[in-house]
């Protein structure tokens, strides 16, 4: 039976996903994504395929499907699951945001259909953006349509809890365990108060956001140190 795929390469069902950047078919952070899918199936009451046989066929795609930097996506779903492995293009500009208008609510885990995410993220790039900062009831920053955030504020770096709505991000984890980000609750009316911003997701790793709105960013010294921090603990691993 073949399996339908929609026109953004999920499966036509629902379940949970993890999308990891590859460097010459070595994933990066792959224990880490492994280890959320796994929380995030058990929440939800879905089956993990056997762990040698996701294993065997991880190692069969990266090496029949060879790109010197890759998009692997892991779908798992109440049937099975679906690989894919697809060339990914590094993005080499800043990146401009925006506020979407409405308050989105945040999600625990990362399930298709994702259809919502990117009607979000076109919204944004309609209007000249590259994506949107989102927020919850209490006009506090959660995370963009599609990546987590981090802003530089008075010094020190800073991203909102997974309480405020945020979907635990792998990137975001490295940050905070490994980069001295602290994490605490980010209103809105504190946005004139960011100095440098990030967006922090797995295939860009840490990129600089140069512009909120038509608020100009820093992308300097603080930035640039930031930056090869996060990147230095983002390595890729032989799926083994």
């Amino acid at each position: 039976m073949v399996l339908e795929l929609d026109s953004h390469g999920f499966p036509k069902t629902s379940g949970i996903f993890e999308t990891i950047k590859t460097l010459n078919g070595q994933p990066i952070a792959l224990a880490r994504h492994m280890r959320r899918a796994l929380d995030s199936a058990r929440s939800l009451g879905l089956k993990m395929p056997p762990e040698e046989e996701l294993r065997t066929n991880l190692r069969k795609i990266l090496h029949d499907e060879p790109h010197e930097v890759g998009k692997l996506r892991i779908c798992i779903y109440a049937d099975g699951f679906h690989l894919s492995h697809d060339e990914y293009t590094e993005p080499t500009s800043p990146l401009r945001f925006t506020f979407f208008s409405q308050t989105v609510l945040g999600e625990e885990h990362k399930q298709f259909p994702y259809d919502h995410r990117f009607e979000l993220l076109k919204s944004a790039q309609d209007e000249g953006f590259d994506d949107c900062i989102l927020f919850n009831v209490k006009n506090e920053v959660t995370e963009s349509a599609v990546a987590n955030l981090l802003f530089l504020i008075q010094g020190t770096w800073v991203t909102p809890p997974i309480s405020a709505g945020v979907l635990p991000g792998v990137i975001r984890a490295i940050a905070i365990e490994e980069c001295d980000v602290k994490v605490r609750p980010i209103h809105i009316s504190e946005i004139p108060d960011v100095e440098s911003a990030f967006s922090l997701a797995s295939l860009r790793i840490a990129q600089p956001i140069s512009h909120i709105g038509e608020m100009k960013l820093k992308i300097g010294d603080a930035s640039q140190d930031m930056e090869a921090r996060i990147r230095s603990h983002a390595q890729p691993h032989s799926v083994g």
